[in-house]
């Protein structure tokens, strides 16, 4: 179930191409809820309030946001708990995101020194920064034929596949979604919501399609013949470290996969259950299109929205919301056929072996917008809402589409 091969919005085959070939070419700039857009190398002052707070703007290159925070919490020796932050962003790229802390002065936030990591402004205030306090994000990344001869071509290509979308895309869930290199992060997260717990977790600790370090390819696949788990957590390289938890519960309780899953922390759990339920909404969103169905099914509805990108709270006329399966939905036709597939119900995904994974669902539009879009010197410049992928965006400008 590796297949992303979902259906595309735009007839007009695409440029082809690479893009995120480094870091640099990769930029991604948070824009706030008042439409400030937090811009690269450009300082940010604020008006501060009272509180225990201080919300802080990063700029960092080749860091996660996860990875960042352990940095800077580090360089001011307090937990990775203090913090917390509006959005995550990827390792490959030069992002500039916004951030808080809880209980360090912003003067002291400034002064925070790191390879590859700059605090640009920090300011009081009264409560933390919450996931998705952020109205949407501005991309600025680079693209680079295949063969000589292509770039002189593409921006023609572009454009008129820019008039084909008509300034929307499918709102896919982007390859990230599914595991950066391995992509069976919602593989793990069925057989866990089918109560599969050991197929789960040697999947997890085995399966090596994808993996491009040659001493874990060894290691995953020696597992899988031997099933010595403690044989096993002397030969997994040290910085899979998820993998070495989850090795060492087993080595001394070898048949309680249940128990090995709960010693990994929520959010990895979390991201499995979460790319599953990803998956899903990807597999109806790309059916409603192959079928060109795109009036509203029962349980859906249309929001608002707000400078242009939908606010999926607030119900209006603009937006067309579908929803993300949970525990929580009732499933009309088209949602019910796609969970008989899976051999799934709703109520499964309430996980009562690890509560603290279940899912109710959510709402998320089938189509997003994407603004201020330019194509020039081998550069794509557009912003996109919260939640929605870059990635998503230019396959439809890239893929062959054949």
């Amino acid at each position: 179930m590796r297949d992303f091969s979902w259906s595309y919005l735009s007839p007009s085959p695409g440029i082809g191409g690479e893009i995120k070939f480094d870091a640099d070419s990769f930029l991604v700039e948070e824009i706030m809820l008042d439409g400030t857009v937090l811009e690269k190398g450009k300082g940010v002052q604020r008006e501060g309030k009272e509180g225990k707070f201080s919300h802080f703007v990063v700029e960092k290159k080749d860091w996660t946001t996860a990875a960042a925070v352990k940095e800077i919490s580090k360089r001011l020796y307090v937990g990775q708990s203090r913090f917390d932050y509006a959005g995550t962003k990827d390792k490959t790229a030069v992002s500039v995101q916004l951030m808080s802390v809880f209980d360090i002065p912003p003067e002291k936030m400034i002064g925070v020194r790191a390879k590859d990591i700059s605090i640009l402004g920090a300011w009081g205030a009264a409560e933390k920064v919450k996931m998705g306090d952020l109205l949407g994000n501005r991309f600025t990344i680079g693209w680079r034929g295949s063969a000589e001869g292509e770039n002189a071509e593409a921006e023609e290509s572009v454009n008129s596949i820019h008039l084909e979308l008509g300034g929307r895309f499918p709102n896919y869930f982007g390859p990230q979604r599914f595991g950066s290199t391995r992509h069976n992060t919602h593989i793990i997260g069925e057989m866990m919501v089918a109560r599969q717990f050991e197929e789960a977790a040697m999947e997890f600790l085995c399966a090596t399609e994808g993996e491009r370090n040659p001493q874990s390819v060894e290691a995953r696949k020696a597992l899988s013949e031997h099933m010595d788990f403690a044989r096993a957590l002397n030969e997994f390289p040290k910085h899979l470290r998820p993998e070495r938890t989850m090795l060492t519960w087993l080595a001394k309780s070898a048949n309680d996969f249940i128990g090995a899953f709960r010693q990994l922390p929520r959010p990895t759990l979390l991201m499995f259950v979460h790319a599953f339920q990803s998956y899903l909404f990807n597999e109806m969103v790309s059916e409603r299109i192959k079928e060109g169905e795109m009036a509203p099914e029962e349980g859906e509805y249309f929001c608002a929205e707000r400078a242009g990108f939908p606010v999926i709270e607030e119900k209006g006329d603009n937006w067309l919301c579908g929803r993300i399966v949970g525990y929580e939905t009732k499933p009309n036709p088209r949602e019910q056929g796609i969970l008989d597939r899976h051999g799934i119900s709703p109520r499964d995904f309430k996980i009562k072996s690890i509560p603290e994974i279940s899912s109710k669902g959510a709402y998320r539009t089938l189509f997003a917008p994407y603004v201020n879009f330019s194509f020039s010197e081998n550069k794509f410049r557009f912003s996109l809402p919260s939640g929605s992928y870059a990635t998503s965006l230019l396959r439809e400008f890239m893929d062959a589409k054949t």
